[in-house]
């Protein structure tokens, strides 16, 4: 069975807080994501459960020497 991946939002909103002042958009085009979808997630209108958004969050975190366990839960 494949694995699971979840963001975990509340920490995705700190990240996006304190590294691009408190600014979707900011952070959806560091990683190559749509602003609405970003959005949708961090305001959970929509799941936090997108392989895409948590293979991008994956990937800005190994980018800049970020731990992505701490946002990404992998179950």
């Amino acid at each position: 069975m494949a694995a699971q991946m979840e963001a975990k939002v509340e920490k995705v909103r700190l990240l996006i807080k304190e590294k691009f002042h408190d600014n979707n958009s900011y952070f959806a085009k560091e990683i190559g994501m749509g602003r609405e979808y970003v959005s949708a997630i961090v305001n959970e209108r929509i799941t936090a459960d997108s392989p895409k958004f948590c293979n991008a969050l994956i990937a800005y975190c190994e980018k800049n020497s970020l731990d992505y366990k701490e946002y990404v839960e992998i179950t």
